[in-house]
């Protein structure tokens, strides 16, 4: 990897010393490309080591979803994952440089667009999914991102170059995750309702995929850091407005009478699995693209699925594993057609 590491420039100090200085004038997202430094992940082996890195933050993210789910309502927890998320985020961001992205209408519309589909109404479906579905489930059901960022893709024009090996790939890994899901693992026992908790992470992953193709603008805008910072206060800000309405959130007595467990679960979720895994996702989306960038979702069952069973017991049949192994190979497939010549 060269000396260039995986973090946001301080505010519009993006302009760097590499490249030409950042106008006064307000920019219009063409205009600000121009003045934004080379993506920072330059080759392919860095390219798929922050796939790795991102997709065993959000595989993992699972087994604590569930165990936080114990004591939060689908309301509280996605109130609390957003809360303990934009913390962190704020602060990280606020040593980095100014945190404050600035006033332009546009900019801000798609924040919240972004906030809306990224965090807000996924969140929310998690935390119902949880009291219905294992987390091994949830995790298969994030297998059909990519998919949905493919077939949203090319009407949105997302510029990502496709191929025949890229279409078998995707075909392929969806095969996998679709093999995965009707295994006799996914009737697990601790599940409720699979079926439902499944169909309803399953819209997760929809809204996961659709935020993919609108955090771009911003984040090349702005930078990963107040980006991501700047939605997740958003997000935080209209679920405790939202809350204060309907006197649905949690109070503190309720989370002072929670067990230990979920409570650090819903900690590690927000600071590490949130605040830091959006982080490196909008860094990766800035430069390799939405597509390449969703492949994480193909990687994420696998882990998923061992830590629910490592962790929580939760079955996992023969078929499940033949089910990832697809999914892998549609990873590889894929990938190996996005991934930019060098």
């Amino acid at each position: 990897m060269s000396s260039q590491k995986l973090h946001a420039s301080p505010a519009w100090k993006a302009a760097s010393d590499d490249g030409p200085e950042a106008p006064a004038s307000p920019l219009t997202p063409r205009r600000a490309a121009a003045y934004l430094p080379p993506p920072n992940i330059e080759s392919p082996m860095a390219a798929y080591a922050s796939l790795a890195f991102l997709s065993l933050l959000w595989g993992s993210s699972f087994l604590l979803i569930k165990i936080a789910a114990r004591a939060f309502d689908p309301f509280g927890f996605a109130l609390a994952r957003v809360g303990v998320a934009a913390a962190a985020l704020l602060i990280g961001a606020g040593l980095a440089g100014p945190v404050w992205p600035g006033r332009r209408p546009g900019l801000w519309v798609k924040l919240a667009v972004l906030s809306l589909s990224g965090q807000v109404i996924p969140f929310l479906l998690l935390g119902k999914a949880a009291k219905l579905a294992s987390s091994a489930d949830m995790a298969l059901m994030m297998g059909a991102s990519p998919i949905f960022v493919f077939l949203a893709g090319r009407f949105a024009g997302s510029g990502d170059r496709w191929s025949l090996r890229g279409a078998v790939g995707l075909a392929v890994g969806f095969a996998g995750v679709a093999l995965a899901l009707w295994s006799p693992g996914g009737q697990a026992a601790a599940a409720e309702h699979p079926v439902a908790g499944r169909a309803i992470a399953l819209a997760a992953a929809f809204c996961y995929a659709m935020s993919a193709l609108v955090s771009g603008a911003p984040t090349r805008e702005i930078g990963a850091a107040r980006a991501v910072a700047a939605s997740m206060t958003l997000s935080t800000i209209l679920l405790a407005g939202i809350g204060l309405v309907l006197g649905a959130h949690p109070s503190i007595d309720d989370i002072r009478a929670a067990p230990g467990a979920p409570i650090a679960a819903m900690a590690a979720l927000g600071v590490l699995n949130t605040a830091l895994a959006y982080y490196v996702y909008f860094r990766l989306i800035a430069s390799e693209g939405p597509t390449f960038a969703s492949l994480n979702n193909y990687l994420v069952p696998l882990i998923g699925v061992m830590a629910g069973a490592a962790a929580l017991g939760e079955p996992v049949a023969l078929t499940a594993w033949g089910g990832l192994a697809l999914v892998l190979a549609g990873v590889a497939l894929t990938g190996s057609s996005l991934r930019p010549k060098a």
